[in-house]
């Protein structure tokens, strides 16, 4: 039976390690750079907004969520009340506090994946969380979330339309303009 012959590591002329090792090297690195990068990301935190009232079951952060969204589905228009001012967060709120915890709680995961960073550089390439955007960017996140092949983003997109809408158009205060 014959042994197989054992290969002996060639260098160049000036290199201090082979290939394969720079290899391992870089793959190593390159995985600490995006695990690095991620944890950066997922660090990104949401400014509040002063105003949204008393809330039940949404977090402000997550309340500010909800009204950077209803800005952007609810075009400005004269006459017509801007999400604030009509009160969409604390509506919405209202609305969530009537369901099951576990709607609720995936309610809540929802907001806070349409919100994470991490999210939208997967998906739209954004670095920024949906209420840091320009509305440009915005409006962007949005289209891509109601066009996406994603199941769960598509239908986590209708389901914040239908219920910021519900909030907005349901409320005393934008019946006038109506």
């Amino acid at each position: 039976m014959a042994r197989r012959q054992r290969y002996q590591r060639v260098l160049l002329p000036g290199e201090k390690e082979g290939r394969r090792d720079f290899l391992k090297k870089g793959l190593v690195g390159g995985l600490l750079l995006a695990v690095g990068g991620g944890a950066f990301l997922a660090t990104r935190r949401t400014r509040t907004v002063a105003g949204l009232g008393p809330l039940q079951v949404l977090s402000p952060e997550e309340a500010t969520v909800v009204l950077a969204v209803a800005n952007r589905l609810v075009p400005e228009r004269l006459g017509f009340p801007r999400p604030l001012e009509v009160g969409v967060p604390r509506k919405v709120d209202g609305l969530v506090a009537g369901l099951h915890p576990g709607a609720q709680k995936d309610l809540r995961r929802l907001l806070n994946l349409f919100e994470g960073a991490v999210a939208g550089f997967l998906f739209e390439g954004q670095l920024r969380p949906f209420t840091a955007c320009s509305p440009w960017e915005q409006e962007e996140r949005l289209r891509g979330w109601a066009r996406s092949r994603v199941t769960l983003r598509r239908s986590g997109f209708r389901a914040l339309k239908k219920l910021i809408s519900a909030a907005y158009y349901g409320s005393p205060e934008a019946w006038p303009a109506i």
